[in-house]
């Protein structure tokens, strides 16, 4: 039978966060009188910047990282954790459509971060203050002049070695190999309405000669092959692939190492068709009560040896040039130059757009 289920993100397999959401009664905001002195120079002792991000291990390594940043500013650094990106996008925009904003600084996928720069959620990057954007590579630079790509990883093909060798299968080399009729009832892909649904249906798309602007076969496509896929999650993966109801999928690279400490024999496939950019922007709300402190927190995340800190704290790949990442975290980490030019980076404006109406589309197959 068909599953509908939902996908637990990394904090399924990931250590509790460390949490807090500063409120606005106890939030204390950045001397305004020291504006004039030069940034790394000023004393923001008693500050609570606010950082709205994910929870679980992301959450945890976020509030290490910030422990050097509250030590040079004399600030703390207060963790409001909000898993979804979708309720992150809200609860920023509740803020500021009541006047009573209390985060400083969001984390937001690529998707939800050009959402959030059209419906005015967010302040223009001061480069005054943020002066080291010149170290990003250019995919990570943001020419709307809001934040830039402070993280990324990749979505790609990965699968139970063990149960594949058992059926006697050769392991998938491409997406459109996800839907053969032999690994039929062993695939989980991304539901439409998941991060990754619409770079899967692109991948096919543009197999059979067609784009995310004419796709038609790509939804005939899946229309004919669509009971062969066991599972459209947007959440529970984890589970399904622990359980062994599933052995191939589309996921994030970071889960490939936890994944395997679970016991699993789990390998990645570069897919003829390349991997997709999972990556993450980091903005300064919109009328943040600590505004100049939020952005020298940008400055400070975007720094060599503090991209190189979260790589170990996190397992995901900087978007400074310069950092360096061990040969431990490269084996299955998307690193360098070559490795983002076999990654797909969408043009989240259009993706926007058009999402809603893949949506539809795509329910009305699988339902």
């Amino acid at each position: 039978m068909k599953k509908f289920v939902s996908i637990m993100m990394v904090a399924a397999m990931t250590a509790a966060a460390l949490s807090g959401c500063a409120s606005s009664s106890s939030k204390t905001e950045a001397p305004k009188d020291e504006k004039t002195e030069p940034a790394g120079e000023q004393d923001f002792k008693g500050a609570e910047l606010t950082v709205c991000t994910w929870g679980g291990s992301t959450g945890a390594a976020t509030k290490e990282l910030a422990k050097d940043f509250e030590a040079k500013y004399g600030c703390t650094i207060v963790i409001d954790e909000v898993n979804a990106n979708s309720d992150r996008i809200a609860k920023i925009q509740s803020q500021i459509d009541s006047g009573n904003v209390e985060d400083d600084v969001v984390y937001l996928s690529g998707a939800y971060a050009k959402q959030g720069e059209s419906l005015d959620l967010f302040e223009k990057l001061d480069t005054a203050v943020v002066t080291n954007t010149d170290e990003l590579y250019d995919f990570a630079k943001n020419d709307s002049g809001y934040g830039p790509m402070v993280l990324v990883g990749r979505f790609g093909i990965m699968y139970n070695e063990d149960m594949l060798k058992e059926k006697g299968l050769e392991p998938p080399t491409s997406y459109m190999d996800l839907f053969d009729d032999k690994y039929a009832g062993l695939v989980a892909l991304p539901a439409m309405t998941a991060t990754a649904g619409p770079y899967v249906f692109s991948a096919i798309a543009k197999d059979l000669g067609g784009s995310l602007e004419d796709y038609q076969s790509a939804l005939d496509f899946y229309a004919q092959k669509k009971d062969n896929i066991g599972m459209w999650y947007t959440t529970d993966l984890v589970a399904a692939l622990t359980q062994k109801q599933v052995a191939i999928t589309v996921y994030m690279d970071l889960m490939l190492p936890v994944l395997q400490s679970s016991g699993l024999n789990m390998k990645w496939v570069d897919a003829k068709e390349g991997n997709f950019a999972d990556d993450v922007y980091i903005n300064v709300v919109k009328n943040a009560p600590n505004k100049e402190l939020a952005q020298l927190f940008i400055e400070y995340t975007l720094e060599k040896g503090t991209q190189e800190k979260f790589i170990e704290l996190n397992n995901e790949a900087p978007t400074n040039k310069t950092a360096v990442m061990s040969a431990e975290k490269d084996a299955f980490l998307v690193y360098g130059q070559d490795e983002f030019d076999k990654c797909t980076f969408f043009d989240y404006n259009f993706l926007n757009g058009i999402k809603p109406t893949l949506i539809e589309e795509w329910q009305k197959i699988v339902a």
